[in-house]
């Protein structure tokens, strides 16, 4: 029954079922889009972790550069982010696990700290790109703690 749901929502979301592995750089895609623009740095970070992480069908890798074009909707988003939240918690082989979860967070949080004017540094992160990181975390059930630039900027107020 559950991967049945998952199925139908993995065909309503344009995702191959053999391809759901895509879905795990959706938390990424949603932080990069966060202000409304893909910069390249981030285009190219993303690619360069999908091909570093997970072996990609052509269908999969189109559907990745769909996402990196065209921003998804936050209805979208919020599907994908279910479903792998339901990938993570189904009692079959398919490859998610819940203790990556939190790295998927962490590497959207790198996403969000890549900016062309201040490349890798904590306080780029943008408030939109800060309430995606809450949202995926919460979405995903992960304690997603103080971003880098949360803690520099409590630290700074505190010196």
């Amino acid at each position: 029954m559950q991967r049945d749901k998952l199925r139908k929502s993995l065909e309503h979301l344009g995702i191959p079922v053999d391809d759901y592995r895509v879905l795990k750089l959706l938390p990424l895609i949603y932080v990069a889009w966060a202000d409304g623009k893909m910069e390249q740095v981030k285009r190219e970070r993303i690619h360069y972790f999908a091909s570093r992480e997970y072996e990609l069908s052509a269908k999969a890798i189109a559907v990745l550069d769909g996402w990196l074009n065209k921003r998804p909707s936050h209805a979208y988003i919020a599907e994908g982010l279910h479903d792998i939240l339901q990938l993570a918690q189904a009692p079959d082989d398919m490859e998610v696990d819940f203790s990556e979860l939190p790295a998927l967070l962490s590497y959207a949080e790198g996403i969000a700290r890549s900016t062309a004017v201040a490349l890798d540094h904590p306080g780029a992160v943008s408030v939109a790109a800060d309430h995606a990181l809450e949202e995926i975390a919460r979405e995903l059930h992960i304690d997603h703690g103080e971003s880098w630039a949360q803690l520099l900027s409590e630290l700074g107020q505190v010196a």
